[in-house]
């Protein structure tokens, strides 16, 4: 004879569960009776089956139950002779329904409508709970004790019956073939009202369909919960006793409302669309839980659960957002990629690595042709974001109406030529990667206000469009304009700029990368499979010249070598600087023996040598006690128009000190001009 535990809140209400069981299971089974606090008490059970009427009773003593015990979980219901009178109340009465909670009360509800009394509007009541004082008409499944006082009709429904589908079930567990056999148990199960929920009928009459769903379930990635109308989860895949593992051990058979307090409206098959999707936490994990309703014949037939890890479900429109609006999307730059042995690039790199790290946005600062975008997908796939999109917009190419659409995406319907479904703008592309907004400088000031909301507040929206859509975005733009300025012209609004300048970094001109301009051209060649050499003239003329277009420039004069089809390059072969950049370049060095007096000449392209250039700039600031340097002078010459590198005007004031036109001082004293410069200058103004 087979040893069965029954356990609940107190020995009473175990005993009754045990005799209405032994009706059904007199001869096979023995039943020993237990209240929560006996076995919480004890050493644990030996049973090796063990019978629970709630999910509360089996958290509690789940530690002291053999770890190979079948547990089984009795479903109640109503009684056939208790419900006749509910026939005598008038159709649609107002009544309390009383339990012992929430989820008791709606699953009374839900029998009661089942039977056919949805003409009644039966209220929830409680303990602790508020109700309509107007309300007269109490029922309850044998709470008597919880009806509130001044009702004036009370209806006892009694305590509910063991349903015919637990009975079957344990019958099963325990290996008895039929549990009607006799006579007395045909009679009491003849007295419980049997439902024959659908979802018992759905996946129960074929055990072939059954066992496929299972399979398909143990597939799915997200968590699946198959419910009842009752809410009496039916299935659960592994993926979602995993994620529930905290919660519970054990799904099948309990309650949904239990394991799910959030979704305690679930177990009365009254879902309201509302509450149809949560975002609620389990294990620390934000979790997405979609139920929809499972239907058959206009009825509800119970609720499928779907569980999904919010981070997961990110990932996935991640990679379906670049679908939406085509490939191309992507950081292909690497900071391993941005050629150049220089000082300047070196430092501007490592600030960049240091920067990307951060969340604050970055303003690349630099003129046409420096790789701002390079840098800017540098950084982005240096970053915590480097698995998310890179999104780029030229703010100067598209006019403002389109620029707007483009940046926020557009509704249906939103203007005539709305696309059918609307279009998903480029921020919300971005959503947990960059938005680099190259040319932010050429934004109209009217775009200005809705960036800087979207920036600050972290959500857009739509052209067309009602409601806000929550936006994750790292802002990094670019420009070669000066922003600064722009605000006290008035022309750029100076909240904008602070929230897009928090992180400036200063992309160098080519002309300030000493030693990088043969170097990369080298790599230029090699990349289009040139192999011209440069001839000792047209080398100087390269290093000489200012390169105001940048990289981008060297590039195009690179492909323009290499299109000559010679094997060396003179400096006649290289008509595309006076073609183009006459006023920028120097001229030969002059002959040492050509002098007026002895002393050197000072060469004057155009009228301005660089030499000139630093000994009147050193006299001005003589003239002001102030001191000058190199930093300063190298400013000062690209205000002017003189394309000097820092290092070329270290070198051509080591040669002036050499020859005694200036005195160069240690530490921050700079430089000052003597009696022999002062001459040599006043001689070339007087040319």
């Amino acid at each position: 004879m087979k040893k069965i535990a029954v356990i609940a809140n107190n020995r009473d209400y175990a005993e009754h569960i045990a005799a209405s069981l032994e009706v059904y299971f007199r001869k096979q089974v023995r039943f020993q009776c237990y209240n929560t606090a006996e076995i919480e008490a004890g050493d644990g059970l030996q049973e090796d089956y063990v019978i629970l009427s709630a999910f509360t009773i089996f958290q509690q003593v789940k530690k002291k139950v053999k770890a190979d015990a079948k547990i089984l979980i009795i479903d109640l219901t109503l009684s056939k002779h208790t419900l006749k009178e509910l026939h005598k109340i008038p159709k649609n009465t107002r009544a309390l329904l009383v339990n012992i909670d929430y989820r008791c009360c709606m699953e009374v509800i839900t029998m009661i409508y089942n039977c056919g009394f949805k003409s009644l509007e039966l209220v929830p009541y409680y303990p602790g709970c508020d109700y309509d004082p107007s309300i007269r008409i109490a029922i309850t499944p044998g709470e008597l004790t919880l009806v509130p006082q001044g009702m004036s009709t009370v209806i006892d429904l009694q305590q509910r019956l063991i349903d015919i589908n637990s009975i079957y079930r344990i019958a099963q567990a325990i290996g008895v073939e039929d549990p009607l056999e006799s006579d007395e148990a045909k009679a009491a199960a003849d007295l419980a009202v049997n439902f024959n929920p659908q979802m018992d009928r759905l996946l129960g009459e074929n055990s072939s369909l059954s066992g496929q769903i299972n399979t398909i379930l143990k597939l799915v990635k997200q968590g699946i919960i198959i419910t009842d109308v009752n809410g009496k989860i039916y299935l659960a895949n592994e993926m979602a006793k995993e994620m529930l593992r905290n919660r519970t051990e054990l799904l099948i058979g309990f309650n949904v409302a239990e394991v799910f307090p959030e979704f305690s409206s679930v177990s009365s098959g009254l879902l309201s669309n509302e509450q149809a999707d949560k975002l609620i936490t389990i294990n620390d994990r934000q979790v997405i839980v979609k139920v929809s309703r499972v239907e058959e014949n206009e009825y509800i037939a119970g609720n499928v659960i779907m569980l999904e890890y919010f981070e997961e479900a990110e990932n996935r429109q991640h990679k379906m957002r670049s679908k939406i609006r085509g490939y191309g999307h992507k950081a292909s730059y690497t900071f391993d990629q941005i050629l150049g042995e220089s000082r300047a690039i070196e430092e501007t790199k490592k600030i960049a690595m240091r920067m990307a790290r951060s969340e604050s946005s970055i303003c690349l600062f630099g003129e046409s042709g420096t790789g701002k975008e390079l840098f800017a997908q540098s950084i982005h796939n240096y970053s915590s974001r480097r698995d998310y999109l890179f999104v780029a917009i030229n703010c100067s190419a598209l006019p403002e109406n389109l620029l707007e659409s483009e940046l926020y995406g557009y509704e249906e319907g939103a203007f005539s030529d709305a696309k059918k479904g609307g279009k998903i703008g480029l921020f919300e592309l971005a959503h947990k990667g960059t938005l680099f907004l190259d040319e932010i400088g050429e934004l109209p000031v009217q775009m200005q206000a809705k960036l800087l909301r979207a920036i600050e507040e972290q959500k857009i929206l739509k052209v067309g469009g009602r409601g806000l859509i929550d936006v994750d975005v790292r802002i990094i733009c670019a420009t070669n304009r000066n922003l600064q300025k722009m605000v006290e012209e008035g022309q750029f609004r100076q909240d904008l700029y602070y929230r897009l300048c928090v992180l400036p970094i200063n992309i160098p001109p080519l002309r300030s990368r000493e030693g990088d301009v043969l170097l990369l051209m080298e790599k230029m060649k090699h990349m289009i499979g040139a192999d011209y050499r440069l001839g000792p003239d047209a080398e100087y003329k390269i290093l000489r010249y200012g390169w105001p277009g940048n990289v981008r420039e060297l590039k195009n004069v690179t492909e323009y070598l290499a299109n000559l089809g010679k094997s060396v390059i003179s400096a006649e072969d290289i008509p595309v600087f006076q073609s183009w950049h006459d006023a920028t370049l120097p001229e030969e060095p002059a002959d040492a023996s050509d002098t007026d007096s002895g002393e050197p000449l000072l060469r004057v392209p155009g009228g301005r040598g660089l030499e000139a250039f630093i000994l009147r700039e050193i006299e001005a600031a003589q003239r002001q006690r102030m001191h000058v340097g190199r930093q300063a002078l190298a400013q000062k010459a690209a205000e002017q128009g003189i394309f000097a590198t820092e290092p070329e005007i270290r070198r051509e004031m080591k040669k002036l000190s050499e020859d005694g036109y200036i005195v160069s001082f240690k530490g921050r004293k700079g430089s000052a001009i003597t009696e022999k410069g002062l001459a040599a200058l006043r001689k070339l103004e007087e040319k």
